[in-house]
């Protein structure tokens, strides 16, 4: 064999894409959904996480999500549901899991633990479509946006203590040259003072499965997704950089 064919062989076989854990995890989900853009502002009367999966079977997983990552309150056994109520519950069943069970109390504030490159490896799919669902109080009609999907796993070898949260926020990389995080709305967001009480355990091998809403518009711009304490590989993404000057609080992450 010619001695340049050869090296050549070899150099293209050294240079191929390891494959990722995420790779063989097939996301099932309606093809023929007809899914949007979600606007700015949009969201703010809608309810749902972007949390699809947290586990270790993961062949073939559904595209559901987690409503909220705090259970909902007892029913009372005394009250009679209407059949209005029944119907709300059926359509909600088909997007979201019934609720999250992995949430524990704590007597004292928790040191929680933060994402980074020594403990979980995070594999981004912008080129894959999935559908983002959320609730909307207000019309009762469930949402279908256009995401892509996220996925972590922990290889720390060890429980990762995590604060309940719904959503990664994106970071952009903004005209001072700054990595910048942005929402798609600028709600003023409640806090709980009981936030820093409550935890979750990511336990050693487990991958979690998000989606996080693309953007739209005519620019293009580099993004990486804020994971708390770190920003994971950047990607390429168009939005629209009025959403930037919409934003309630500048935020500078380094």
């Amino acid at each position: 064999m010619n001695k340049f064919l050869l090296i050549l062989i070899v150099f293209l076989i050294s240079c191929k894409e390891e494959k990722s854990f995420a790779d063989d995890i097939v996301l099932n989900f309606p093809k023929n959904e007809k899914l949007t853009f979600q606007k700015f502002n949009e969201g703010i009367e809608e309810s749902g996480s972007g949390i699809i999966y947290i586990g270790k079977d993961t062949n073939r997983i559904d595209v559901k999500y987690y409503k909220s990552m705090i259970p909902p309150p007892e029913p009372n056994p005394n009250n009679k549901i209407r059949t209005e109520e029944l119907q709300r519950v059926k359509l909600l069943l088909k997007y979201f899991h019934p609720t999250f069970d992995r949430i524990k109390l704590s007597e004292t504030p928790i040191d929680f633990d933060s994402f980074s490159n020594h403990n979980v490896k995070i594999e981004i799919k912008t080129q894959d479509t999935i559908p983002k669902y959320a609730y909307n109080y207000e019309t009762g009609d469930i949402k279908k946006y256009k995401a892509f999907p996220v996925f972590i796993k922990n290889i720390s070898g060890r429980k990762l203590c995590l604060p309940e949260f719904k959503n990664l926020p994106l970071a952009v990389l903004n005209d001072k040259n700054k990595w910048q995080t942005i929402w798609n709305d600028n709600a003023f967001i409640c806090g709980d003072s009981r936030w820093e009480y409550r935890y979750w355990e990511f336990n050693p091998n487990e991958i979690m499965v998000l989606s996080v809403n693309y953007l739209t518009g005519k620019s293009q711009g580099k993004f990486k997704i804020w994971t708390g304490n770190s920003l994971t590989d950047e990607f390429i993404m168009n939005y629209d950089k009025q959403i930037i000057k919409n934003q309630r609080h500048y935020v500078e992450l380094k």
